[in-house]
């Protein structure tokens, strides 16, 4: 799901009309904290210490190996308003360098937790004039590419699991919540896919936001792009994959 801030595939809830400085309702996958609590969650640590442990390719572009590149990376690669189509603004918050991870826990309430293995990572938002679409583009640089290749084996296990999902720091709720393939996507190493459809917003009230959120890893970077739009799907994937695409283009 999204950084923090904003709140909510991502970031602050968004009811009826997306208001002037909410981003997506969804988190960023990163925001979700894995409680590792119980069977499901388990099977997730397994999973993700095997591919640490297994190593992972190395990136083709130049490696990065300090702070400093890997925000002058972050910098370059996540998308500024007018990368999204014309008219598009800033949403506020615009830009953060504070991410957090955040995974569903056993009984798929979103918890946060602290990155592991992280050099620099960046978050903008931006949103569409009638404030109907709010996107969010993110950059995260990990120390090498084994632990990139974990992350998004983390979110990728999470959407697989969990049709209904919950945030465990307000009354957030998200259902047919799924893993989608996008066969479209080339030139990563890796990819993974999640759709959903908000339907409460983090004071209870009742929302009708769906999103698409797609990953993709090259070495030791992911990119991920999150569309979020009010009353329907509209052409969400579609514009998250050139959204994805975009990025890669500028490692």
């Amino acid at each position: 799901m999204s950084t923090q801030p904003p709140l909510g595939p991502p970031p602050g809830p968004l009811f009826g009309v997306p208001g002037s400085g909410q981003p997506p309702p969804r988190r960023p996958w990163w925001l979700r904290p894995p409680a590792l609590i119980g069977a499901a969650a388990a099977v997730v640590a397994i999973a993700v210490g095997l591919v640490i442990l297994l190593g992972g390719p190395e990136p083709a572009h130049e490696r990065v190996e300090t702070a400093a590149q890997a925000r002058d990376l972050a910098r370059r690669v996540a998308l500024k308003p007018t990368d999204w189509g014309s008219g598009y603004l800033r949403s506020t918050p615009y830009e953060t360098g504070d991410v957090t991870e955040s995974v569903a826990d056993a009984s798929c309430y979103l918890v946060v937790q602290t990155p592991v293995n992280m050099l620099a990572a960046l978050e903008r938002n931006a949103q569409s004039p009638d404030r109907r679409v709010v996107n969010t583009s993110t950059v995260i640089v990990h120390r090498n590419a084994a632990s990139a290749a974990a992350g998004i084996t983390r979110f990728r296990m999470d959407a697989r699991r969990c049709r209904t999902e919950y945030d465990s720091a307000s009354k957030q709720k998200w259902e047919d919540v799924r893993a989608v393939d996008v066969p479209g996507l080339k030139g990563f190493d890796e990819v993974a896919g999640e759709e959903g459809h908000q339907v409460v917003d983090e004071t209870g009230l009742k929302l009708d936001e769906y999103y698409t959120q797609l990953t993709g890893r090259k070495g030791q970077v992911l990119m991920q792009a999150t569309v979020a739009r009010s009353g329907g799907q509209g052409r969400d994937r579609e514009e998250a994959v050139h959204a994805l695409t975009l990025m890669l283009s500028r490692l």
